[in-house]
């Protein structure tokens, strides 16, 4: 196959690109920044591509580079042509202290750029079969204790919100004849990412639980959600939304207790819910909500995932032995 990968550049969509390759297929990637990964690019006096140019970097390994903006007033729909899947994962990090302005960015970066995508490729000759997009558990927003399924409703939060336009965005390339398939993606878990910014406090010995810990906290590692990407451009009828989470959901107490025994660290301290809205503003509100979600499309598929257990996950990324690729 030809992928697509929107936001190829970053931590999910490096590790997708690398399985693309290893099973023989060549990728494009759509994104501000160049792919991380050493590359060659070939010697042509062909420009480096821009927001406002249809050229791009070629590189020696199987992958091509855009340099896009989603958001631009000048994409060109013919850097999508003869892609047999788009996978669309670019959109401003969430993670840092929201004010009106970033919840703008976010939401634009999400949901406008995501309607601008579905339009160059409705502008095709040559469509691709499917659209796989990003989306987020945080559609559900704070649930409680109650069992979340692709047809439970959204949630009245901002995330909620923007999950919501975003995945309708994304639904609407149906109509131009492109199955679509949006990821409610967990907190990925891998070398990188969420888990990374948890990682320093664990090893200084001040983890612990978020507030009071009680919150269900879904979770997915890298490998399976590298693994659920491909699965839903291969089977062909998967559509709609996919909550994209191990079936080992866990509480947010168990989850910090599991990442201090991993680390042989302790875990005593609970981050008080208002240290997280000082340092975070309205994201730290969204962190604490409580989100069982059960990933029973995948299953009912008949997915199989390499790390349903969260402690044999984290071991695996936390050992010596496992180097992201």
């Amino acid at each position: 196959m030809r992928v697509g990968i929107t936001g190829g550049s970053g931590f999910i969509g490096t590790r997708l690109t690398d399985a693309f390759l290893e099973k023989g297929d060549s990728v494009v990637v759509f994104d501000v920044n160049p792919p991380q990964r050493k590359v060659d690019p070939v010697r042509s006096k062909t420009p480096a591509a821009s927001v406002d140019s249809p050229l791009a970097n070629r590189t020696s390994n199987g992958v091509d580079f855009y340099k896009v903006d989603l958001l631009s007033l000048n994409l060109h729909p013919s850097i999508f042509e003869n892609l047999d899947a788009v996978i669309h994962l670019a959109g401003k990090n969430i993670f840092g202290r929201w004010n009106e302005r970033v919840k703008q960015e976010i939401y634009q970066s999400r949901v406008m750029g995501t309607k601008n995508l579905v339009s160059a490729l409705s502008a095709l000759q040559h469509k691709p079969k499917v659209l796989v997009s990003a989306s987020a558990v945080g559609y559900y927003g704070d649930r409680a204790d109650a069992d979340l399924y692709e047809d439970s409703g959204p949630g009245d939060n901002f995330l909620s919100r923007v999950c919501l336009d975003w995945e309708k965005e994304a639904e609407a390339a149906e109509k131009f004849g492109i199955r679509t398939v949006q990821i409610r993606t967990a907190p990925v878990l891998g070398r990188g990412g969420f888990l990374s910014k948890l990682l320093p406090i664990y090893k200084w010995g001040l983890g612990g639980p978020l507030s009071r810990g009680k919150q269900w906290f879904p979770w997915v590692h890298i490998d399976d959600i590298v693994g659920i990407y491909i699965f839903a451009i291969e089977r062909e009828t998967i559509k709609g939304p996919v909550n994209s989470c191990s079936p080992g959901v866990v509480r947010n107490e168990e989850f910090s207790k599991i990442l201090a025994l991993v680390l042989d660290r302790p875990a005593f301290f609970k981050v008080p819910k208002l240290a997280l809205e000082l340092v975070l503003g309205e994201l730290g509100e969204e962190i604490l909500a409580s989100q069982k979600v059960r990933p029973r499309k995948l299953l009912q598929n008949g997915f199989s995932f390499k790390f349903p257990d969260l402690k044999n996950a984290l071991e695996n990324i936390l050992t010596k032995e496992y180097e992201p690729r």
